[in-house]
């Protein structure tokens, strides 16, 4: 018996840790723990950071492009009567909204009766004005000589109430539609002739009297040919407004009246119009101003401030220079600390009219 114990203490077996190395397996988990915590909070940082700058720069580039076209196209109405517009529309109406029926300045304009009432103030907006087809090409079926009986080749997307914008390059007519119906495979439009007619805010034709009209009071400025087009007049603003689920957002006033939200994440704009002539080019950039002449209007330059959607992306408050024509190098105070940790980008380009008055 005695010689059995010596083997088995000779032997050395055991039957488990030490609390040294039992201490040493825990350090050692701890610091592989700690390593993936790092790695895993690294990369979700980084993944985070990354889909904050493709958001704010998916978000500056659709807001540029659509702002882009918007003032490229403005200041289009197809043959541009050299003789001017006669607006039709019913300026006594109750119903009646000067920013958008009055077309009173064409193409690119900040004239403080368009600005919006949900923009926020501080930031800029600017109403673009101009002529659309109506889904279609759509022309005169037969000479016009009362708007009793102006029938088209195809209505195209017209419908009762629309706006409807005619020209034959010397004379122009903006008219609403008062009722639309087919007639002998044709499209017959009447534009009411009675002050109020027709839904808001109707016509009022009682002081145009062109040469071929006969019927007082249902005629437009001038008398339009078989084959002229017919096209949908727009005037349409845009401006910073607060999203319904929270932050703000580029926002467009339809030619109807009601706002669409265009782009989220739109912090602020701010826009300068470059004034001069064809020849002579831009002479000077300015802010809307209440003596601005919208006709000497030959450019537009545009800086959208654009935040990532969520907060905390950034170490710490960034900084940067809004509006982006701004030299913010030559003179520091320029330069803004934002309020929270979003990120922010700040996008300027200008724009040339592409149909200057």
């Amino acid at each position: 018996m005695k010689r059995l114990n010596r083997l088995s203490a000779a032997s050395g077996a055991q039957a488990g840790l030490s609390l040294i190395e039992l201490m040493i397996a825990l350090l050692l988990g701890t610091l592989l723990t700690v390593g993936l915590v790092q790695v895993f909070t690294s990369n979700s940082q980084s993944f985070r950071h990354n889909e904050a700058s493709a958001r704010a720069l998916e978000s500056g580039r659709i807001a540029a492009d659509i702002l882009s076209r918007a003032i490229r196209n403005a200041g289009f109405f197809g043959c541009f009567p050299l003789n001017g517009i006669t607006n039709n529309l019913d300026g006594s109406d109750g119903l009646y909204d000067a920013a958008l029926h009055g077309f009173s300045t064409l193409g690119v304009s900040a004239a403080g009766t368009e600005r919006p009432g949900t923009a926020i103030a501080g930031t800029d907006f600017f109403n673009a004005t101009g002529v659309r087809r109506p889904g279609a090409i759509v022309q005169l079926a037969a000479d016009v000589t009362a708007t009793s009986n102006i029938r088209l080749t195809d209505a195209g997307n017209l419908a009762v109430n629309d706006l409807v914008f005619i020209s034959n390059c010397e004379l122009g007519d903006i008219f609403q539609i008062s009722t639309l119906s087919n007639s002998g495979g044709n499209i017959q439009i009447t534009a009411g002739a009675i002050a109020g007619a027709g839904g808001n805010p109707g016509n009022d034709l009682s002081s145009n009297s062109p040469p071929a009209c006969t019927a007082a009071g249902s005629c437009l400025s001038a008398d339009y040919r078989r084959g002229t087009e017919i096209f949908e007049p727009y005037s349409e603003a845009y401006f910073i407004g607060n999203a319904a689920g929270g932050g703000r957002s580029l926002f467009m006033r339809q030619a109807n009246g009601a706002s669409v939200e265009l782009v989220a994440g739109v912090e602020d704009m701010q826009i300068r119009f470059g004034e001069g002539t064809a020849a002579t080019g831009v002479q000077s950039w300015s802010a809307a101003a209440a003596g601005t002449n919208w006709d000497n209007v030959i450019a537009v330059e545009v800086s959208l401030l654009v935040a990532s959607p969520n907060d905390n992306i950034m170490d710490s408050a960034q900084t940067y220079c809004f509006p982006g024509w701004q030299d913010c190098v030559a003179n520091a105070g320029l330069v803004t600390t934002a309020a929270d940790r979003r990120m922010y980008r700040v996008y300027t380009f200008t724009n040339a009219l592409r149909n200057p008055f």
